[in-house]
């Protein structure tokens, strides 16, 4: 609350002063004789009582004159989001344990969840990719859908293999259209192209050509390494065993994808690379908010007013009837 026009509160101080000197100018010439008041009649003097009465009706009425108000602000948001789209490989090398004793495909899926929970404004969908792509999410404001996506990925649903070109061909085709201020794909992979109808590096000239900014990101160590394979035993109880697997990675091709697109290429070779990795990410691709703040007054100087106007009505009813007082 605010009062608009604060110097009539000067009055409270004012209209004292000139009713004390106003009484002391106008007061009757008085002879004083000495008889006994009874004490009851000095307790009780309704002259007093009149008198707070109207100092506060009119302390009342100077609140009013001062104008309260209160204050209301409006802010308008101008937001200029971004679209985003994640693509992530759930071929089976994703289940290789190298990232921190757990697997690539859930270390990624966490990576992505957080990712997704950090954000704001955007539409952000999510797609997989082995041996062909798949759209779980379409790019989408609804943010509890696409962590549902991501939770619900699984690897070994799609034809296996790593088609690296349908997968980010696909992720252009549902960017294509947009009319976001800034149009953004997130490709995670751990292996080499291998199958598939689209070559990645037209895929990566397709991007550029609609201006779509790539991340790609290569995660996992190259090389031979161990691939858990899990199955049930004699008594229904699962079993992991392990076989080597000779892991490729195409990091040349990623970084020319990056290149093309006006991307960054990453290598992530461990858990806290990778949450590095979506973070820097994150501090790149930032939605543009401009806010328009504007404060709104109202006045509420009718309430004070009422109450000091009932006042100084009682005051003149009682000092004309009940309380009168003879000079």
């Amino acid at each position: 609350m605010r009062l608009a026009d604060w110097g009539y509160l000067f009055a409270l101080i004012i209209i004292p002063l000139l009713h004390r000197w106003w009484i002391k100018r106008n007061s009757p010439a008085r002879v004083s004789f000495p008889i006994s008041i009874p004490k009851e009649a000095i307790s009780w003097n309704p002259l007093k009582w009149l008198f707070l009465i109207k100092y506060v009706g009119l302390a009342f009425v100077v609140l009013a004159l001062a104008r309260p108000q209160n204050s209301f602000k409006q802010t308008e948001r101008t937001v200029s989001g971004i679209d985003i789209m994640m693509v992530m490989d759930v071929s089976a090398s994703m289940n290789i344990e190298d990232l921190a004793d757990r697997s690539r495909f859930d270390v990624a899926k966490d990576t992505m969840d957080s990712f997704v929970r950090g954000r704001q404004n955007d539409r952000i969908g999510f797609l997989v990719f082995s041996g062909e792509p798949l759209t779980l999410a379409p790019p989408t404001l609804d943010y509890g859908l696409v962590q549902k996506a991501i939770r619900d990925a699984e690897i070994g649903v799609l034809k296996d293999g790593t088609g690296i070109g349908d997968g980010l061909s696909l992720a252009v085709n549902r960017l294509r259209n947009s009319r976001a201020k800034s149009r953004v794909i997130i490709l995670l992979t751990d292996g080499d192209n291998n199958v598939g109808q689209v070559d990645p590096a037209t895929a990566g000239e397709l991007a550029a050509g609609y201006g779509i900014k790539v991340y790609t990101i290569a995660v996992g160590k190259e090389g031979r390494v161990r691939m858990p394979i899990r199955r049930q035993g004699v008594f229904g109880n699962p079993v992991t065993t392990y076989q080597w697997f000779d892991n490729a990675l195409n990091p040349e091709l990623l970084q020319q994808i990056a290149k093309l697109t006006d991307g960054r290429f990453y290598r992530v070779e461990d858990e806290s690379t990778l949450d590095r990795v979506f973070k820097e990410i994150d501090s790149l691709e930032k939605t543009e908010v401009k806010s328009n703040e504007k404060t709104r007054y109202e006045d509420i100087f009718q309430k004070p007013l009422r109450i000091g106007v009932i006042l100084l009505m009682l005051e003149k009813l009682l000092s004309l009837g009940l309380w009168r007082v003879v000079p």
